[in-house]
Order: structure tokens, then C-alpha cells, then sequence
């Protein structure tokens, strides 16, 4: 074994499209809220994970999620909102 490739082994490049499994729990930081989809939206690198029962007001929060649908084609999800778990570290 080289010396490079010893001192590579067990890294891995981190994807912008992550896959979301159904039925899963997440944790993600909410971005921003679509009123045409009554959600608020978390951008997980590229993909759009829309949290359904949640307002304006939960934009600017951490919060746990469960997943209901994934489309990684589109890089989309659906999930329910679970509970705050944190707060933005940002002064608003």
C-alpha cells in the first residue's frame, strides 16, 4: 500500500445530492417558507425537502423531521414536522 493512498483510505467526497430515506428522522435547518405549498423548505446541498406543518414562523430553526417521500431524480423530499431542536445561531 502507498503512502497516498494509506493516507486516504476511509475518505470520502460528501455529495450535494444526499438521499433521504422514508421513514427516517432528520434534523435540518429551515430556509425559507412556500406559501403555495403551505411548507417550510430545507436545502440539504441541492435537494428541497419540503416540511409540511410548519409556518413562516419555524424559518430560521433547526427541527426534526420525518421523512415521507424522496424523489432523488428531482432531489426532492416530503416530510412532517417532529419538533424544534435548536434555534439559528444568526441574530435576526
Amino acid at each position: 500500500m502507498s503512502l497516498l493512498s494509506k493516507y486516504f483510505r476511509g475518505w470520502s467526497f460528501r455529495t450535494t445530492h444526499p438521499v433521504l430515506e422514508p421513514g427516517k428522522e432528520v434534523n435540518v435547518f429551515l430556509a425559507e417558507y412556500d406559501p403555495s405549498e403551505e411548507a417550510a423548505i430545507a436545502l440539504v446541498g441541492d435537494t428541497r425537502l419540503y416540511v409540511s406543518n410548519t409556518g413562516p414562523e419555524h424559518v430560521g430553526k433547526r427541527v426534526r423531521v420525518a421523512v415521507r417521500e424522496f424523489q432523488p431524480d428531482d432531489s426532492i423530499g416530503y416530510g412532517e414536522f417532529v419538533e424544534v431542536v435548536g434555534e439559528s445561531s444568526y441574530a435576526g
